[in-house]
Order: C-alpha cells, then structure tokens, then sequence
C-alpha cells in the first residue's frame, strides 16, 4: 500500500510538470509564428520547461517542410514524450490487480490454520479457531483497502495522461494552422497555368 502511494504521487507530479503549462508555451510561441519569426519563437519555447515546450519548437523548427512529413514529426515528437507522461502508469495498476490476490493468499492461509487447529484439537474451543478465522478476513480486508484506491486513482491518472497527449498534438496543429508559409498549408499556391497556343485563325489574323 505504501508504495503504491508514493507511485501514484510521483505519477500525479510528473503529470502536472508535463501539462501545466501547455496553454501558456501556445500562447507565448503562437503570435511569433503568425508573424513569421520562427527564431524568436523557438527561443520563447526553449524558455519554457516541459512536453509541450519541446514538442511546440519541433513543430516550429520543422514548418518548412511538407504538412505531410510535418504532421509525421509531431507524432514523433509526441511519442518521444510518452514515456515520461506514461511512466509509473502501469505499476500502479499491476498493484491494484495483484492486492486483492495477496488478500486471497492471506486467506487461504488463515483457513488452513483454521482446518490444522480442528484437526488438532477438534472443534470444541471456538478460541482456537477465531485466530486463523480472523487471519483470513483482515488479508481479504487489507487487499481491498490497498486494491480499490489505488486502481481508481491509476485510472484517473492514465485519462489525465492521455488528455495530456491530446493537449500536445492539438498544440503542435494549432501552430501549424497558423504558419503561412508552412508547406502543404492553405496558403500553397497553385501551380502557373500553361499559356495557351494561338489558334489558326488568330495567327492567319496577325500575319
């Protein structure tokens, strides 16, 4: 039980250093991006710590390049902070499968203490049976206290892990949406019309 709360604290602190401060880097990187100034708004981000300053000054850096192959590094990018965000993720609930079944363990024990005190002594002193009894139910208890808590709180963790993820991509796109002269953008331009041949008649007219 003990450590699966320092688990899930150390998870509940990495999770906030991740997302705390994905609205503020947009904020501060985006206006600079709009204007063009890629260079000052690389330097906006490295001021920032966190995910989300990382994954916005790839973004920025990597504008030039087609939308296509942008949004492939942005993934990447985010992938490459996963674990960080994910970490501890799946201990925490690896313990809160694995408390209930040491409760059942403790549980089997104390009946067969119970059933080697009958064998014993019989059943005529109910004192003798009340230890291995109780044994089972304080481990079946236990388990339960430990279990339940800790897999509603790995639960929570793991939504706000991945809402986290999602505030990164919908960060770097934001950016990419705003950059005009990212390749691929709504701003590409169309390719130059061929110009069109004269006809018979207007070359006959001209000669």
């Amino acid at each position: 039980g003990l450590i699966g709360l320092l688990l899930i604290l150390a998870r509940a602190f990495l999770l906030w250093r991740a997302g705390s401060r994905t609205r503020e880097v947009v904020d501060a990187a985006a206006p600079l991006v709009k204007l063009g100034q890629l260079e000052e708004a690389m330097a906006k981000c490295r001021s920032f710590p966190g995910a989300a300053a990382r994954v916005l000054e790839t973004t920025i850096r990597n504008l030039d390049r087609e939308r296509d192959h942008l949004e492939d590094i942005v993934s990447e990018a985010v992938l490459h902070e996963a674990p960080t965000i994910e970490r501890f993720g799946s201990t925490i609930l690896v313990l809160a499968a694995v408390a209930p079944l040491l409760g059942l363990l403790g549980t089997v024990t104390g009946m067969i203490s119970t059933f080697d005190i009958i064998t014993e002594f019989g059943t005529g002193d109910p004192k003798l049976l009340s230890g291995g009894i109780s044994e089972a139910l304080i481990t079946t208890e236990l388990g339960l206290i430990v279990a339940i808590p800790t897999l509603l709180l790995g639960t929570l963790l793991s939504g706000r892990a991945d809402t986290i993820l999602g505030d990164l991509e919908r960060a770097a796109l934001r950016v990419m949406n705003l950059a005009p002269q990212a390749k691929g953008g709504s701003s590409e331009r169309l390719p130059d019309r061929a110009p069109i041949a004269p006809t018979a008649a207007a070359r006959a007219a001209g000669s």
